[in-house]
C-alpha cells in the first residue's frame, strides 16, 4: 500500500513519466512484494527554478536530468530489502527511459497501518483496539 511520488524535470515527456511510473511499480511488486493492484502513485514535474539538487552530494555526479521517488510505506521492512528496493528502482528506471542511476534519489517514508485511509473515512488496515 505504498504511496509514490515521483519527481522529475518538466522537461521530460510525458510518456516517458508514464514509464518510469511503470518501472517504479515494477520495483515494489519485485521487492517489497506489494500486490500488483496496489498502484497509487502521483509524478509531479518541477521547472528549473523548483527544483535545488545538489549536483555533488556525497561524491556523486548529478544532471539537470534528476528523478526523486519518494516512497511512504508501512513500517517493517529490513534494511536489506530497502536497498534490493533502491537498487531495482534505479535499474528499471535506467532501463526504461534512459536515466542515469546516480540521477535517481529515492526517499522512504514509513508509518502505521493506521496512518492510512483508503476512502470513506476509515482506517480499512487498523485493528480495533
Amino acid at each position: 500500500m505504498p504511496l509514490v511520488e515521483i519527481f522529475v524535470s518538466e522537461s521530460r515527456p510525458a510518456s516517458d513519466r508514464k514509464q518510469l511510473a511503470d518501472a517504479v511499480h515494477q520495483a515494489l511488486v519485485q521487492t517489497i512484494s506489494i500486490p500488483e493492484a496496489d498502484r497509487f502513485q502521483l509524478v509531479r514535474t518541477l521547472s528549473a527554478v523548483d527544483a535545488f539538487i545538489d549536483a555533488t552530494y556525497l561524491g556523486l555526479t548529478r544532471t539537470p536530468d534528476f528523478v526523486v521517488v519518494r516512497v511512504t510505506l508501512r513500517r517493517g521492512r529490513s534494511n536489506a530489502i530497502k536497498r534490493a528496493l533502491y537498487a531495482a528502482v534505479a535499474a528499471n528506471a535506467a532501463a526504461a527511459v534512459g536515466v542515469r542511476p546516480e540521477d535517481v534519489m529515492i526517499v522512504l517514508a514509513e508509518n502505521e497501518a493506521v496512518d492510512w485511509s483508503f476512502g470513506a473515512g476509515l482506517s480499512q488496515y487498523a485493528l480495533e483496539n
